[in-house]
């Protein structure tokens, strides 16, 4: 009868494989939420970057009379549209 060779681990090896997994399993979680931070950060930019559109007629929000896009009271051209 063969006997085979079935090497036991230490106490210590033991320790040494445990850290070892819960290092990867870390460094998964941390891939896993990096990815989905970078998606939601891409996605705020995004919609900061791109004006919102009414869904309805496909408008964009109208400009008040006298005020910019950026609020400023008498810089640039009225909001009404041409006559």
């Amino acid at each position: 009868m063969a006997t085979g060779t079935h090497s036991r681990r230490t106490g210590f090896f033991r320790l040494i494989g445990d850290v070892m997994d819960d290092v990867k399993d870390f460094t998964d979680d941390f891939l896993d939420r990096a990815g989905d931070l970078e998606h939601d950060l891409r996605k705020a930019v995004s919609n900061a970057v791109r004006p919102e559109e009414d869904t309805d007629t496909g408008a964009t929000a109208a400009v008040p009379v006298g005020r910019t896009a950026a609020g400023r009271p008498g810089a640039g051209t009225s909001g009404r549209a041409a006559e």
